[in-house]
């Protein structure tokens, strides 16, 4: 064989092994990168998934830090900072004062037998300029009533019990003095406990007022000692309604923070359908509402989700109606949550609760119709909640309704029941607003006297009756016990 013949093939040959070592190498460069690159790639979506993690937690703690009266249990007052909502299109902003079409309310004039004092006043001149004699049209007369206070409205008065001494043997008489009253009159002691549960004012607002414009003086221990002989004598009427809750059939329960002394109390109010009770206890436990209530309650608990009111209603025949407002409030904040699939979950179950509210509305306002609706609007709701995303708020929820959904929709079979508690939270607000102003109390005396005259003007209030003249009757029954109670 000719060797110049192979030199060529040998050449391609060389050539070729050199390529596919190239190629090895090449492959191998390529390998190790690829397993780099995989490495890098698993290290970044590591990463990623934990700024995604840290991305939701921090979209939840803002939202929590926005927490507001809608999507919270926070109070309305909270809300102070909120920006005003948008007008509606076309809407512009009312201006101050009467509206247009408003009907005008005009007060009726005083008869003159409501008068005190009357003024007349006539012409300078009883002779007209031109010589004639002036006559009187009194169906002309221009006429202003005014109300105002005398100049002394305080009336000092003095009960002297006279002493007389027998003749003969010496013995010694005397007439009775007053009954329960001191220094403070029955209705001025009755202005200051007004003043004090309805207007929020202050022992030291009140020994102000009294000095400013009564023009007496008086000291704060003297309005703390008139507060005490307030409070006595409403012990009766308060005992008496404490007992009548034991029989209502429908009950608004809430509760709320108290300070007595720099330690924790606590406020729960119970509304009945035409009365309320307050009671400061140390704790919120349920054992406060098995000493209110008793063991044998066998009526409907309107209230919240908080544990105590489930360990209470185990060992009774009562049945709740748990609030549907707080359940909106947490339904409204998992509508901000990052996560799409519970932001989905709380928007279809508001609109199921949106349009089982809208039937419910229209019952009230036409009970003979048919409930039917209104049960197939409840049952929507409740396979709505029930459908509920793996994300443990989503679930917790789901549960919630899933153990007291019954709980939830009571109002729906209980035509005197409230599907919410605003009546109590309306109710509890008065005192929230007292506790700012007033900074609690500092002794059990103080305890007493404050959930005595809340139930006082929160019962006024819900019957439409005067807190001042209910206090002045209690006063004057408590000073004379043969008087009729109030």
């Amino acid at each position: 064989m000719d060797e110049t013949a192979t030199l060529p093939t040998l050449e391609v040959f060389t050539a070729l092994l050199a390529r596919v070592d190239a190629l090895e190498r090449e492959v191998a460069r390529l390998q190790a990168e690829n397993v780099a690159l995989r490495a890098e790639n698993e290290l970044l979506r590591a990463e990623n998934e934990a700024l995604k993690a840290e991305v939701n937690r921090l979209t939840l703690e803002l939202a929590a830090a926005r927490k507001n009266s809608r999507n919270s249990s926070k109070p309305p007052s909270s809300d102070i900072v909120k920006p005003k909502p948008p007008l509606p299109e076309g809407q512009t902003k009312r201006r101050i004062g009467g509206q247009p079409g408003h009907a005008p309310h005009f007060r009726q004039p005083f008869t003159p037998e409501q008068l005190d004092e009357s003024h007349v006043f006539d012409p300078p001149s009883m002779t007209c300029s031109c010589g004639g004699r002036l006559e009187a049209c009194p169906s002309e007369d221009l006429v202003q009533q005014q109300i105002d206070l005398p100049e002394q409205p305080v009336i000092r008065r003095e009960y002297r019990a006279r002493a007389y001494r027998c003749s003969s043997c010496g013995a010694r008489r005397r007439g009775k003095l007053p009954r329960r009253e001191g220094y403070v009159g029955n209705r001025l002691a009755a202005v200051w406990g007004f003043l004090n549960a309805k207007a929020h004012a202050s022992h030291t607002v009140i020994a102000d007022f009294t000095k400013d414009v009564l023009g007496e003086p008086v000291s704060r221990g003297q309005i703390a000692k008139t507060f005490g002989r307030v409070s006595d004598a409403l012990k009766a009427s308060y005992q008496e309604a404490l007992e009548c809750l034991r029989g209502e059939p429908v009950l608004h329960i809430d509760e709320t923070g108290h300070r007595e002394g720099g330690k924790r109390y606590w406020t729960r109010v119970f509304r009945g359908g035409d009365f309320t009770v307050f009671h400061i206890d140390k704790t919120r436990s349920a054992a406060v509402l098995e000493s209110i209530l008793g063991p044998g309650f066998k009526g409907v608990i309107i209230c919240d989700y908080y544990s105590s009111y489930h360990k209470y209603l185990k060992g009774v025949d009562a049945r709740a109606q748990f609030c549907l407002a707080h359940l909106i409030r947490d339904l409204r904040f998992l509508e901000g949550h990052p996560n799409p699939e519970v932001k989905h979950y709380a928007e279809h179950s508001l609109e199921a609760m949106r349009r089982m509210f809208e039937v419910h509305h229209r019952l009230r306002e036409n009970p003979e119709h048919d409930r039917k609706e209104l049960v197939l609007a409840g049952e929507k709701l409740r396979k709505a909640m029930l459908e509920a995303p793996a994300e443990p708020k989503a679930q917790n929820l789901a549960k919630r309704f899933r153990d007291n959904g019954d709980s939830y929709l009571r109002f729906i079979t209980h035509l005197n029941v409230e599907p919410t508690n605003n009546n109590g939270e309306q109710s509890i607000r008065h005192v929230v607003i007292d506790r700012a102003s007033s900074q609690g109390t500092r002794s059990p005396l103080g305890r007493d006297y404050k959930a005595r005259i809340w139930s006082a003007i929160a019962t006024c209030a819900q019957r439409g009756t005067s807190a001042f003249h209910h206090l002045h009757n209690a006063l004057k029954t408590y000073a004379n016990p043969s008087a009729s109670p109030p």
